[in-house]
């Protein structure tokens, strides 16, 4: 544990006054949640929001909502995706189904995607993995007559866009998380959000069962919001970061979460969303544009996945292979430089789902596995910290991937440097 500048992979932006004013609804009250569900409605033209304790609660409510009025059980899912889709699709007490994605885009490789659609199917999740957009046309024109309803995973891309339509609203439902490293935060939360009557109403059935968070549990988010506030500073993030037993950053998969409304102190906490969204977004996006032109990621022979209107929760890019992976990452924690591996394994490695999976490889989520590490691309990166990156990866440089071709469009509005947002 050395004392240093220390850059953490992802970092929501909130500022002390939100924490300290939203504090005050820890004595009571129940205003912000109706307020923050109209502005959400009005926003997204969204038939029905609703407001839960995270992004794999989220996912659960949704799918036993429609499971409930269907003897389909198989929800489709990329073969590389966070650990809580799948832990959430147990909870629900349904079938996890497998597509292999590509690498170049981290998307489904339609051709088998299109193979896996049957009548059992109950519903398809395409993901916005790291904020680059999915293509959810593409699913639902696959589903389209077939009973299938596409539920769009936008937890790591809140506020992100399509062909000028706002990501969330492309599915049939969709979700969103609030946790700490995601582009809005609140600690831990989760919206669901549907333009459809019907499912809006399936969704009010089991939304009406739910409970309201322990208190204890309310206190405990927000004490740990405040350290987080305190200690996400690249000045102060090396302690946590050398603390075992924090786990930070630990990917785990696991069906024991609970599952309740969000909470009014949360709720509070969400107060001017909006606009600080749009700023970290923003931010993001001039970063990723700013990391690779100037650390000439290309020329380097390491591919950035990129796309078109992209927001950049994290910059993934593609190493030649595991070893060059594992060494940058090795280098990274030793420099503080906030380059990360993150998900471990393919879904199809999960211990635990070990007798729930058809046995077979996939190979385009294991090419991610082996060479996917991301870039930090939040509001705390500075030109320092690019020094830093590229020292990471220049090191590397011989072992890196050839370029492959691709849509390597970004945000033009590059610059050298870009201030902290206020309040941090």
């Amino acid at each position: 544990m050395i004392p240093q500048r220390t850059l953490s992979p992802t970092a929501a932006p909130i500022s002390l006054w939100d924490l300290v004013r939203a504090g005050g609804s820890l004595c009571g009250g129940a205003k912000h949640r109706a307020r923050l569900i109209q502005e959400l409605k009005t926003k997204f033209s969204a038939r029905e929001v609703f407001l839960v304790s995270s992004g794999k609660a989220a996912l659960t409510v949704i799918l036993k909502a429609l499971a409930a009025s269907s003897g389909r059980r198989r929800v489709i899912i990329p073969a590389y995706t966070c650990f809580s889709v799948p832990s959430a699709i147990v909870k629900a007490g349904l079938e996890v189904v497998l597509c292999d994605v590509e690498p170049e885009t981290l998307d489904f490789n339609f051709a088998e995607l299109e193979g896996l659609i049957n009548e059992e199917v109950l519903s398809i999740v395409p993901t916005h993995l790291f904020g680059r957009p999915a293509d959810v046309d593409r699913v639902k024109r696959l589903c389209e007559g077939k009973g299938i309803v596409v539920v769009e995973d936008a937890a790591q891309a809140m506020g992100g866009q399509s062909g000028g339509r706002l990501l969330g609203t492309l599915g049939d439902v969709a979700f969103f998380s609030l946790g700490r490293g995601k582009n809005l935060t609140c600690g831990t939360g989760g919206i669901i959000l549907t333009r459809s009557l019907s499912i809006a109403e399936k969704i009010k059935v089991g939304y009406a069962t739910l409970p309201e968070a322990p208190r204890n549990e309310v206190l405990r988010n927000w004490l740990e919001m405040m350290m987080m506030r305190f200690f996400i500073h690249p000045l102060l993030y090396w302690l946590p970061a050398g603390l075992p037993f924090l786990r930070l950053g630990e990917t785990k998969f696991y069906t024991d979460f609970p599952i309740c409304r969000m909470d009014e102190v949360r709720a509070h906490q969400l107060q001017g969303w909006e606009r600080r969204l749009a700023q970290a977004n923003q931010e993001r996006m001039t970063r990723a544009k700013w990391l690779i032109d100037g650390l000439d990621l290309q020329a380097r022979g390491i591919k950035p996945i990129t796309g078109k209107e992209a927001i950049y929760l994290r910059l993934p890019v593609l190493l030649r292979d595991r070893e060059t992976k594992e060494a940058v990452c090795r280098q990274s924690r030793e420099e503080g430089a906030g380059v990360s591996q993150n998900y471990p394994a393919t879904i199809q490695e999960i211990p635990e789902l070990a007798g729930r999976l058809v046995s077979r490889k996939c190979a385009g989520a294991q090419d991610v596995v082996d060479r996917l590490v991301t870039l930090p691309t939040h509001q705390f990166v500075k030109k320092g910290d690019r020094l830093k990156i590229d020292r990471v990866l220049g090191s590397q440089g011989s072992r890196s991937a050839p370029t492959v071709s691709g849509d390597t469009e970004t945000s033009d509005q590059a610059s050298d440097h870009r201030p902290a947002l206020s309040g941090k």
